[in-house]
């Protein structure tokens, strides 16, 4: 059981392969330094040895001096190797530390480029919370482990490496009882890196808990004010709080227990040494300055097995987090360019067609069933249908937001997966009811997904979206600033932008769902006559309750439980006196029942 947790930590670490390699040069530059570092530590006490054995000679032979200057010499010695270490351990943090910095770039880098991949169908059941911590907490304890952790354990087995080497050499049975307390350490650290895996992996996913509910409640501020529930999300931060603390409560109590004994444990073997030592100096098996050199190495060792106990909470703690981050990154995208991807294909027409389509969600009923239909290039398509009927749903499929079975629909006669999913998106405008909009300036939300972009083509768009006037009556205009998800405006000035947006990038496919949900039915005639030169050269597709916005469709479909149910004009549908009449004269009638 305890060479699993190891494995896992191993295993979890093998992430970093690609970006070790991509730095090996600098690595081993660091390493190299470590080792130069080392040695020269080591020197010092060499140099002690000696002074003390020349001392010892002066001592017993009544004719030998050690002069004043050859004194100085030796503390001059040790200082000029103190300070060239210091110089050599200066270097290798900085190199070790800027690499670590570059590999966390690159790590974070490719996180977001891989989140940026996923099908939305991956964020439905996701947390943003939790993909937050796993952004910055998770992150930083791999660049711990990529900088601190490495160094120091380099640092401690080249070190520890050494001094044995030079201890065995000034007496190996001596050497081999002063040690003999590491091998009950080890068990000890073995155990230690299981437990510690296991409380950082539950520690993450509590701050996780912690994190999505901050990031949902300062979202949905207005729906906890509006249901005075404060109090309530306060008493469960609260809870969730009171977890996260008291995981690593437990955390550090394990460390508590384990960290004296890097401590207990080396300084049984300086006990030890002071007995046995002492015997083999009385003995003459070894000199004073030995003695004394083989002392300082061994006080040496207490400070590498100090610092093991820092390398392996590390080396935990980031083992738990990339586990974390591999869990993200081993994901695959549901939704990609195949083998079959026409590369050739720069542009799209607008032609759709949708033959013996059926879809459901994962797990779930079906949501489409045996829809076949066909919008020819430039006409204009309204989908009218109650709530649940799948409108949305067959919108998305034509940007493959999410992916219908191969061989059900067609863009120009080509199956959609057989068109380069960039060349298929960049071609399709969509405005949804609640359009998403950036922590940024206007401008740059109307211009979003437009590579260049003049003032006057700004401007253009916004008129046809009928937000000009109001945009003209702000402070900054163009350059006014929105609050999160655009909160700073109204609901139909957000629902414009994103027209405006759509309309800048000159779509041969724009989507309206139900785009006019938040503008008064005044405003939206204005849009629509504006539209309607746009819309003659692009195939446009309304999802609208209002009959009032789609009446002039060239083809309008009733959608129930999924089917189509009744296809049309306006008239046609009204003569037919079915679903689509039920719905406009319920309209007309609730009109008629405002105007009172």
């Amino acid at each position: 059981m305890q060479s699993a947790g190891k494995e896992s930590t191993i295993r979890s670490l093998l992430g970093l392969k690609k970006y070790v390699i991509r730095y090996r040069y600098a690595i081993l530059a660091s390493f190299i330094l470590v080792l130069l570092t080392n040695a020269l530590m080591l020197v010092s006490p060499k140099i002690l040895q000696m002074v003390f054995d020349e001392l010892e000679q002066v001592l017993d032979d009544a004719d030998r001096t050690l002069s004043s200057g050859r004194l100085v010499f030796f503390a001059l010695l040790i200082f000029g190797v103190a300070l060239l270490a210091g110089v050599l351990r200066f270097l290798q943090r900085r190199t070790i530390q800027n690499v670590a910095r570059q590999m966390e770039y690159h790590l974070r880098a490719d996180f977001f480029i891989h989140l940026q991949k996923l099908s939305a169908a991956y964020y439905d059941n996701v947390r943003t919370g939790d993909l937050m911590t796993r952004a910055t907490s998770d992150l930083n304890a791999i660049r711990m482990v990529l900088s601190s952790a490495v160094m120091y354990t380099a640092d401690a087995t080249v070190f520890f490496g050494f001094a044995v080497v030079l201890m065995l050499r000034i007496d190996a049975s001596l050497t081999l009882v002063a040690l003999l307390p590491y091998p009950i350490l080890a068990i000890f650290i073995r155990h230690l890196g299981k437990r510690l895996h296991v409380h950082y992996e539950g520690i993450q996913e509590a701050f996780s808990m912690l994190n999505t509910k901050v990031q949902e409640n300062l979202s949905g501020v207005r729906v906890v004010k509006a249901y005075t529930l404060e109090q309530s999300e306060v008493a469960h931060f609260r809870e969730l709080n009171e977890e996260f603390v008291g995981r690593n409560h437990r955390q550090i109590r394990l460390m508590s227990f384990f960290f004296p004994l890097f401590r207990f444990l080396p300084g049984i073997g300086i006990v030890v040494l002071l007995w046995m030592g002492g015997l083999h100096v009385i003995q003459e098996k070894i000199t004073i300055g030995e003695f004394v050199a083989f002392n300082a190495y061994l006080m040496m060792l207490v400070r590498p097995m100090i610092t093991l106990g820092f390398i392996v909470n590390t080396f935990e703690r980031g083992a738990a987090s990339m586990g974390r981050m591999n869990a993200i990154l081993n994901e695959k995208p549901e939704i990609y360019d195949g083998e079959n991807v026409k590369w050739n294909i720069k542009s799209i027409e607008g032609e759709i067609e949708f033959r013996n389509l059926h879809f459901a969600y994962p797990d779930g009923p079906p949501v489409l069933k045996n829809i076949n239909l066909k919008v020819a290039r430039g006409s204009t398509l309204a989908i009218v249908g109650g709530t649940g009927s799948g409108k949305s749903t067959l919108v998305t499929l034509i940007s493959r937001i999410r992916q219908a079975e191969r061989g059900t629909v067609f863009i120009d006669g080509v199956d959609i997966q057989d068109i380069p999913l960039n060349v298929l998106r960049s071609n399709i405008g969509v405005v949804e009811q609640e359009p998403f909009l950036f922590s940024d300036y206007l401008r740059n939300n109307i211009a979003y997904g437009v590579e260049a972009s003049n003032e006057e083509e700004i401007r253009e768009a916004a008129h046809t979206a009928d937000l000009l006037a109001q945009i003209e009556e702000f402070p900054e205009g163009l350059e006014t600033l929105l609050g999160e998800r655009g909160a700073t405006i109204s609901g139909g000035q957000r629902q414009r932008s994103a027209l405006a947006r759509a309309i800048l990038i000159k779509p041969k496919i724009l989507i309206l769902d139900d785009a006019f949900a938040n503008v008064d039915t005044q405003t939206e005639d204005t849009i629509l006559s504006r539209l309607a030169a746009l819309m003659k050269d692009r195939t446009t597709i309304l999802i609208s309750h209002r009959i009032s916005t789609v009446k002039n469709a060239d083809q309008v479909i009733v959608l129930n439980e999924g089917s189509i149910v009744e296809t049309g004009t306006h008239e046609q549908l009204l003569a037919r006196n079915g679903i689509y009449a039920g719905i406009y004269e319920t309209q007309l009638l609730q009109e008629e029942l405002e105007e009172l």
